[in-house]
């Protein structure tokens, strides 16, 4: 019966739930703690002083709980230890292509892919773009090539925007480290 007492209250802590006896046992919010008066200092009568509680028994509280005996011993609030290490990250880019997510923007999608080799960018392929106007086809046949050239000699996504294709270079810098970043993941 204890023990199913001790779970039931252990349960009932971590749920955030509290006994009619806890409650009991708790001031109201203006009120001070049984066995003090309103001033701070204890009565001078010590009979009114509360009593403890022995140990084990229903409605005893010592102000810690502890959990039933499981054979593991971890400290509360610590991860439980791991039987592998986490992989370092990569330093370099792993050989292959790697598609990049495809950006929407103001006027369709950009979606890029890269070419890696020997750890670098070797090329990039704009697998869409807007082009549904004719005019966005006009600027992205000038803004494309521009910002492969400045993405392949920077090996990187921090690259200028052309003037006038803003929402193009936007999305062509998204797709692109989205696609360095799993060449680096692999």
């Amino acid at each position: 019966m204890g023990t199913a007492a001790g779970t039931i209250l252990l349960v009932g802590a971590k749920a955030g739930f509290s006994s009619p006896s806890d409650q009991a046992m708790k001031p109201a919010a203006n009120e001070p703690p049984p066995g003090v008066t309103p001033s701070g200092s204890a009565p001078p009568d010590s009979s009114a002083a509360p009593q403890p509680v022995a140990s084990g028994m229903p409605g005893a509280s010592t102000g810690t709980t502890t959990a039933p005996t499981t054979g593991k011993t971890t400290a509360p609030g610590q991860p439980k230890p791991t039987t592998a290490a986490p992989k370092p990250p990569r330093t370099t880019m792993k050989d292959g292509t790697f598609k990049g997510n495809a950006v929407y923007v103001e006027y369709g999608n950009v979606e890029l892919s890269i070419v890696v080799s020997g750890g670098k960018i070797t090329d990039i392929k704009v697998l869409d773009s807007p082009s549904d106007h004719s005019r966005s086809v006009q600027i992205n046949n000038s803004a494309l090539p521009k910002l492969r050239a400045e993405a392949l000699a920077a090996q990187n996504a921090d690259i200028d925007s052309v003037s006038g294709a803003t929402y193009t270079s936007s999305g062509y810098k998204l797709s692109l480290q989205s696609a360095i970043d799993r060449a680096y993941q692999s």
